[in-house]
């Protein structure tokens, strides 16, 4: 029997003919000449950020004291750098200090792996929404695609002067040969205090490179290869997200051991509680062996989040109900809910953080929502503080 299909053939075929649509698309929603910008923030979301009233915000724009707001329909609009602007000034004046929430003193960046291998448990998602969440408070945020398949990075739309093919990821800077610094490979975003590292396909060679390099040495020098380019850059941050692949391969490990803490998204499904179960006894035996050889991985916390969950939904009550018995204070009080507001939002490939309220056709979808990454956001927020000693 002879088969008439080439393999290919059929590969090449639909992975140009993917790229030209997905590249069309991409040019309609950010042409090469436009560079996204982040929203606009009214006085009472200005309020919320900064952690006082509105009366406040309007007491300080009426003597002058902060940067001057846009007015619009007798409405007062700040961009997100004035915000930063206003809540470095207020802190400075020594009586709000703790309106700038930076790090200070022996306080050490915060390195965070977003990890679990089973696809689609929000990996990506909660990076983002974490990261964007941080930066509106005012921390500096550095967020790492570790994922070849480069979600995180997609969701930023057109970065000036990236190409993947390039060699603008991670692996320039983590590869055995020849390494470029850290800083050369970190592009500023259209949110203030957010920066990226890309990924691409070639994050992938980096488990040949560690094959090869182990081959030639024997040794587990390789985890450290996150860790050392991360160093290199740490002063300048708050916190370090790191998203990674849906695999426990040798990227992933070394992720793990350059965090200093870990979040485990797990849907309240079956198959992705069992999946979970499965990433963490082979997580497991990995660090078994890191032990072993003098590489263990420490961390200041590890957390299960609860993504995608519909609470009105039998089943997944109860598989919440199992898994908060199972991990206890482990898991996360809060719970990120299923919504079409964030799958409307990473459509357009933006946060809930970024976009209008008033762009969704169900208003309360989006308040339900948002409501609820900032409850999980929050519960983090302090996990950070906690290891960085703060009350």
């Amino acid at each position: 029997m002879t088969r008439h299909l080439s393999s290919l053939a059929f590969m090449e075929n639909f992975s140009s003919k993917l790229e030209m649509a997905l590249n069309n698309l991409s040019m309609a929603q950010f042409p090469p000449n436009a560079r996204r910008t982040m929203r606009k923030f009214t006085s009472t979301e200005v309020a919320t950020l900064l952690g006082v009233t509105e009366a406040y915000i309007r007491q300080v724009a009426a003597k002058e004291q902060g940067p001057e707001p846009e007015i619009a329909n007798g409405r007062r609009f700040y961009t997100l750098e004035q915000v930063l602007e206003l809540r470095m000034a207020l802190a400075a004046n020594g009586r709000k200090k703790w309106m700038n929430p930076r790090r200070t003193g022996n306080e050490q960046c915060q390195i965070v792996a977003v990890t679990n291998f089973k696809g689609g448990s929000s990996k990506t998602s909660t990076t983002i929404h974490l990261g964007h969440y941080l930066a509106l408070k005012g921390y500096r945020v550095l967020a790492v695609d570790l994922d070849p398949q480069a979600s995180l990075t997609a969701l930023h739309g057109s970065l000036p002067e990236f190409d993947y093919r390039g060699g603008d990821t991670l692996f320039s800077a983590i590869r055995f040969d020849d390494p470029v610094p850290t800083k050369s490979i970190i592009h500023k975003t259209h949110i203030v205090g957010f920066d990226v590292i890309c990924a691409g396909l070639e994050l992938t060679e980096f488990e040949t490179a560690v094959a090869l390099e182990m081959r030639r040495s024997a040794g587990t020098g390789f985890l450290l290869r996150v860790s050392q380019a991360l160093e290199q850059v740490a002063d300048d941050y708050d916190f370090v997200l790191m998203d990674s692949a849906p695999s426990l391969n040798f990227l992933t490990l070394s992720s793990l051991t350059a965090a200093t803490g870990v979040i485990i998204p797990v849907p309240a499904h079956m198959l992705d509680v069992d999946s979970t179960a499965k990433f963490l006894e082979l997580a497991g035996s990995y660090m078994q062996i890191l032990n072993e050889v003098g590489t263990a991985a420490q961390w200041d916390f590890a957390k299960f989040l609860i993504t995608k969950f519909e609470p009105n939904d039998h089943p997944q009550a109860n598989m919440s109900a199992l898994m908060r018995q199972v991990f206890g204070e482990d898991l996360l009080l809060n719970s990120v809910i299923k919504s079409t507001a964030v799958a409307d939002a990473l459509t357009w490939k933006q946060s809930l953080y970024e976009v209008q309220r008033s762009r969704f056709s169900a208003p309360k979808t989006y308040d339900r929502a948002i409501e609820s990454i900032n409850a999980a956001n929050a519960e983090l927020e302090g996990l950070f503080w906690k290891a960085w000693g703060r009350e």
